[in-house]
C-alpha cells in the first residue's frame, strides 16, 4: 500500500511530497522538499526501514550541493556511503530530517504509544542544507491514542504537540509545518 502527501512549511513558503509505501520488508518513504525562509534548497531522501520500523538507510541528496548515505545494521550500528562505520552513531535507531515531519512520523508508528505512554530514543540528527550529522535523544508522549503526540528533545531545547491521522502521518506540527489536500 502506497500513500502520497504532501507539506507546507509553516511559513508558506516550503513545500514537501512524500510517498510512504508499507512493505512487508520494512516500510519506505520517498519525498522532495523545496525550503522557504532564509536558506532556500532542494532537497530528495528516501529512508528504508527494517521490519521492526528502525531506519535501515537513509539517503538524501541537495539539488546542487552535499549528498550522504547511511545504513544501519540490526544491531545499532551504522555505515557511510563509502561503507565506514560511523561510531558516533551507535545506538541510534531512527533518523531525523531537519527540513522534513516526515522523520517524526516514522518515530511514532515504530513506537506504537498507547496514550500516557512516554518513550526516549536516539536519532541521527540530519541539518538540511549542510546535511551535517549529530546524535540527537528524544522523547515522545501519546497524548491521545493515534491523534496527538508530544515531542520533546531530551536536553530541553525544543518541544512540539504534534497532530496526526491514525495511521501515524503527521496532519499539523505547530510552527513547522502543516499537511496539505
Amino acid at each position: 500500500m502506497s500513500k502520497a502527501v504532501r507539506w507546507q512549511s509553516w511559513d508558506g513558503e516550503g513545500l514537501e511530497h512524500m510517498v510512504f509505501s508499507d512493505r512487508p520488508k520494512g516500510a519506505v518513504a520517498e519525498g522532495a522538499l523545496l525550503s522557504g525562509g532564509e536558506a532556500r534548497f532542494a532537497a530528495r531522501y528516501e529512508l528504508t526501514c527494517h521490519p521492526d520500523g528502525r531506519v535501515a538507510e537513509a539517503r538524501v541528496a541537495v539539488v546542487g550541493g552535499p549528498q550522504i548515505s547511511l545504513q544501519s545494521e540490526v544491531d545499532g550500528l551504522w555505515r557511510n556511503s563509502d561503507g565506514k562505520r560511523v561510531p558516533a552513531l551507535v545506538g541510534a535507531s531512527d533518523v531525523d530530517l531537519s527540513a522534513s515531519p516526515v522523520t517524526n512520523m516514522l518515530a511514532i508508528r515504530r513506537l506504537g504509544l498507547a496514550e500516557g505512554e512516554s518513550q526516549e530514543i536516539t536519532a541521527v540528527y540530519v541539518r538540511l542544507p549542510d546535511l551535517e550529522i549529530s546524535v540527537d535523544r528524544q522523547r515522545y508522549t501519546c497524548l491521545e491514542a493515534g491523534r496527538r503526540y508530544l515531542y520533546e528533545a531530551v536536553d530541553g531545547t525544543f518541544r512540539a504537540e504534534i497532530e496526526t491521522e491514525e495511521n501515524g502521518l503527521i496532519t499539523l506540527y505547530p510552527g513547522l509545518f502543516r499537511r496539505v489536500s
